[in-house]
């Protein structure tokens, strides 16, 4: 016969038996596999049916916000209980207003309806950001209290899963990590790879010197705060992203436009060496800009700190100081609604030559081969100045230039005095691109911009020894109107959506599908191994690329004389 003491020890023993069973064999009864602990406390994440869990709006730094303006970011000291990071966090200041002198938009917003106009597909804006992951902010959605990042991890796979790090685009003044591309499915859960993506402080707030902040700073530097986040971003990654299921000594990062540049600038920082392990940078280098240097000036270059008196200067008249600078409105400051201040003060101020977090300048970086050493791969598309050039130089103004518009538009991308006199042949190539002289100057552009620079980073750093790779993105989007052609930006659709233009629907085909497969098996696989698929390394003598187009292929690039001569330029000049 059972009695209640016997049935009350048989229930003990088994309990004590079931216990132990999923101590041993992992049992997740009750269990939310979303919920995991970091340094900082409990995070809950979101399961997808798209095979992902996401965790979007997590803090890997202090708000850096009233007296934390224009600092180094802090680590950030964590939170009670369980935070939920099912929804992204506000993005970094910026302007939304701003308008050209023949009244564009500038920045993303204008970025985008350029794209919708010149695409001849009958898309109403209104309807464009969700079919593309256009993120049309408002005033409200941002917010100087914005160092969050997101984390896309796909369920079950491999441990020790390698990590890809986004370093979003933008001029460093526009955009974000929670942009829907950027946290997107694909290359997750088609690689079995975390995908982490950043925000960054932009503009103003990333770039600013003054000599009151350099007084303020144990190195007596300021400035350089957004490539400071971007480290402080990848220490947390390194210290966190094995709770993930990631591998913290398998990190690569990518980026695009500015993002590129954000890459290449952390290639040469000592502060990031050891947080990553291999890089892409796709259509930005940080060429031909010449970077500001903190305190001297240089010809036509003014100095970041003698910039940074006058923006304070023009908020707060003559005895501006900085604490005053510090209690203005952040949507006051961002909101310059002149366009030739805003360029005067703010634009083209991004990494700074400081001796700290910069020692050097990307271009002297790479010459002297002051880089990290690891894999890397650099490209740009083909006709990366369509969505650009008309946004930055209007044919009214392109009129001005005359006859010398290249040597022009040689001293507007390089206003390096010392470097006016361009590359060996530079005038013949430029004139020999189009019969019309302002689309000849839309491709110049683009070339001088992105092709010739990601050449010359490809070159020096394959002589260094490193596996470096060098792609070309030239596929035409299924599009109306052919204008636009592989223009900028528009290989993100590819890598992190369906393919075609920004991913909107009706704007790819089957090939374009196929093709998005094969260019995010080839990120995949660097990330992972250090190579595309089956890709031929990069050298100077045959100037070979992978050529991403209907098929993919690798074969000589196209215009690689000016790409010798733009390299060969800078080596002499150094």
């Amino acid at each position: 016969m059972v009695t209640i003491s016997n049935f009350r020890k048989y229930l003990q023993k088994t309990l004590i038996f079931i216990g132990v069973f999923c101590i041993l064999f992992s049992c997740s009864y009750g269990q939310d596999s979303s919920i995991i602990t970091i340094q900082q406390g409990k995070l809950k994440g979101l399961e997808h049916d798209d095979g992902t869990i996401k965790y979007f709006g997590i803090p890997y730094a202090k708000a850096p916000v009233g007296n934390l303006r224009w600092k180094e970011p802090l680590p950030h000291e964590g939170w009670e209980g369980t935070l939920l990071a099912e929804s992204h966090g506000k993005a970094c200041m910026q302007p939304l207003e701003l308008l050209t002198p023949d009244g564009k938009l500038t920045g993303n917003n204008g970025f985008y309806d350029l794209i919708i106009e010149k695409s001849g597909l009958d898309i109403p804006s209104d309807e464009s950001q969700n079919n593309a992951g256009f993120n049309r902010f408002t005033y409200d959605d941002m917010s100087e209290d914005c160092l969050f990042l997101n984390i896309v991890v796909p369920k079950g796979g491999a441990a020790n899963k390698p990590v890809m790090f986004w370093i979003h685009g933008g001029a460093s003044r526009w955009g974000s990590g929670h942009e829907s591309n950027y946290t997107s499915q694909y290359i997750p859960t088609e690689g079995d790879v975390i995908v982490v993506s950043i925000n960054y402080r932009l503009g103003v707030f990333a770039w600013l010197a003054h000599p009151e902040l350099s007084r303020e700073s144990e190195k007596n530097v300021s400035g350089n705060y957004g490539t400071l986040d971007q480290i402080a971003a990848l220490k947390w990654v390194k210290d966190n992203i094995a709770n993930f299921g990631g591998d913290p000594n398998n990190i690569t990062i990518f980026g695009e436009s500015a993002g590129g540049q954000a890459v290449t600038s952390l290639m040469i920082s000592p502060l990031s060496k050891g947080l990553f392990h291999k890089a892409i940078a796709q259509s930005g280098t940080g060429l031909p800009n010449v970077l500001t240097d903190i305190r001297e000036d240089k010809g036509i270059l003014v100095s970041a700190e003698s910039k940074g008196i006058k923006l304070a200067e023009y908020f707060l008249g003559e005895n501006a100081n900085i604490n005053d600078l510090r209690e203005l409105p952040a949507l006051e400051i961002v909101s310059i609604d002149d366009f030739q201040l805003d360029q005067d003060l703010i634009m083209m101020t991004n990494q700074i030559v400081d001796g700290y977090v910069f020692p050097e300048s990307i271009k002297d970086a790479f010459i002297n081969q002051n880089v990290h050493d690891l894999p890397f791969m650099v490209g740009f598309n083909g006709d990366e100045g369509t969505s650009l050039f008309p946004l930055i130089i209007d044919p009214k103004t392109f009129s001005l230039f005359g006859e010398f518009w290249p040597e022009s538009l040689w001293a507007f991308v390089n206003p390096d005095p010392s470097s006016f006199q361009g590359p060996k042949g530079m005038r013949d190539f430029a004139l020999s691109l189009d019969d019309n002289y302002y689309d000849a100057a839309t491709d110049f552009w683009g070339f001088l911009f992105f092709g010739a620079p990601s050449y010359f980073v490809a070159k020096q750093h394959s002589l260094s020894g490193n596996p470096t790779y060098l792609y070309q993105f030239d596929k035409k989007p299924n599009i109306p109107n052919d204008y636009l052609g592989a223009t900028h930006a528009l290989e993100l659709g590819y890598l992190f959506n369906k393919g075609g233009l920004f991913g909107i629907e009706g704007s790819f085909d089957d090939s374009d599908i196929e093709l998005a497969q094969k260019m995010r098996a080839d990120w995949i696989n660097f990330a992972k191994n250090g190579s595309p698929n089956i890709a031929e390394r990069f050298d100077h003598i045959s100037s070979n690329a992978r050529i991403y187009d209907s098929f993919i292929e690798d074969k000589k690039i196209e215009h690689s004389d000016f790409y010798k001569s733009y390299s060969n330029f800078w080596e002499n000049l150094n």
